[in-house]
């Protein structure tokens, strides 16, 4: 039989508080590092998901500018003559814009198109004299033909319409105007986006009387338009 005196017991039970202290402290220690590892691990998740949203909010409503690359564009129209013929004919300058969130949905874009009305030209140099006098078009006096809407009617998978105002010898009036995009893409120079826009326009609407009745009321303007994405210079 083993005697313990109790100086001996005192000493034995001592270590063994001291050895369940330390693993009390060490449990603690795992379970509070745990803890703040889990805390840390969520913190980082929803920091994540914040910048990913603000990311895709920024790049869903980036805004895109596109101008129109005159050179590689057209505006032709054409209008009834003696009610068997027509007369054809184009604008040779004109400039505007699109501005949009997304070039795959333009509903919320903004257009604007200015044609410079004295460069319109036709196969009859002395038509083309009536157009541009003040029996018509007037010029000197109404140098612009302008078009402006905000926003546009999706209408089919890439075809839209706008409605806008539209600016004719000095007379603003609604218009209509049809969409198609027919499509976009890189090249060397840069983005490029090409729509087909058509219109028909009464000009009796806008004070145009000269050449009535031979000279159609109604006047069809087709333009096949490519634009340039315009990118902002790095400082």
């Amino acid at each position: 039989m083993v005697i313990i005196n109790a100086e001996e017991r005192d000493q034995t039970y001592g270590l063994s508080i001291k050895r369940n202290k330390r693993a009390s402290l060490r449990t603690t220690s795992v379970i509070i590092a745990f803890f703040y590892t889990y805390i840390f691990t969520y913190i980082m998740k929803f920091l994540s998901l914040i910048i990913l949203s603000l990311t895709l909010s920024y790049s869903s409503f980036a805004q895109e500018n596109w101008s129109v690359d005159n050179a590689h564009s057209n505006l032709r129209f054409e209008v009834g003559w003696e009610d068997f013929s027509v007369r054809t004919g184009e604008f040779k300058i004109f400039n505007g814009s699109i501005t949009s969130n997304s070039r795959e949905d333009l509903s919320d874009a903004s257009f604007s198109l200015t044609v410079d009305a004295s460069s319109v030209d036709v196969i009859a140099e002395r038509l083309a004299n009536h157009i541009k006098s003040d029996k018509f078009l007037n010029v000197e006096q109404h140098p612009e033909i302008t078009f402006v809407a905000d926003g546009a009617t999706k209408t089919g998978d890439n075809t839209y319409t706008a409605k806008g105002k539209l600016t004719i010898h000095g007379m603003e009036k609604d218009q209509e105007v049809s969409i198609k995009v027919k499509g976009s893409k890189e090249t060397r120079k840069g983005e490029i986006l090409g729509l087909e826009v058509s219109l028909v326009v009464n000009k009796s609407d806008y004070g145009l009387d000269w050449g009535s009745p031979r000279l159609g009321d109604n006047i069809t303007l087709v333009g096949h338009i490519l634009y340039k994405l315009e990118v902002e210079e790095e400082e």
